[in-house]
């Protein structure tokens, strides 16, 4: 323990409460434990260890005040903001909804047309001359429904014979449309 007179602090080196007292020997401060208050918080930009853009997150006052601040990686959330939030999520969900029921009509339109024919050349014991692939079901489709799909996302069986094959696409995350291919 150290002590002084005058302009001169004590410095004490047992825990004790936090008191700030002043008395004449000077101020004595001792600090107990770390403050735990947290700010809520709304990203501006990716923060790889914390979250993605938009994202609402509870963060220490320190590390906001420190970094994502200074950094302009985050905004304090206010009422104005987190009611932006929910309208913009809003907003997103309803485009999914709409995204999903486009898929969820198409996939019926393909089962209910039920079959797409593709004529090749056939050679001795209606083997095909090449095979029948995703590029040439994806034509097949643009010419009977005028939509385009991506290839990608046409599941075909390998096909080197004359013959009906069973086929699927994958239209949304959710929503698979099954059909045949006639050969």
């Amino acid at each position: 323990m150290q002590t002084s007179t005058g302009l001169r602090t004590t410095f004490s080196t047992k825990p004790s409460k936090a008191v700030a007292s002043p008395s004449r020997r000077g101020l004595r401060v001792v600090a107990q434990r770390a403050v735990t208050k947290k700010v809520q918080v709304v990203l501006t930009k990716q923060v790889p260890s914390l979250g993605n853009e938009g994202e609402l997150k509870s963060v220490p006052t320190g590390y906001y005040r420190n970094y994502l601040k200074p950094q302009g990686y985050a905004a304090l959330a206010t009422e104005n903001i987190l009611e932006e939030i929910q309208r913009q999520k809003a907003v997103e969900e309803r485009a999914r909804m709409e995204e999903k029921a486009k898929a969820q009509a198409m996939a019926t339109a393909l089962s209910t047309i039920g079959k797409f024919v593709i004529k090749k050349k056939v050679g001795e014991g209606d083997q095909i001359f090449g095979s029948v692939s995703a590029a040439d079901v994806v034509e097949a489709i643009k010419m009977q429904t005028g939509r385009e799909l991506e290839k990608r996302s046409v599941t075909l069986p390998e096909i080197k014979t004359l013959g009906t094959y069973d086929a699927t696409v994958k239209l949304h995350a959710e929503v698979v449309g099954s059909f045949k291919v006639v050969v």
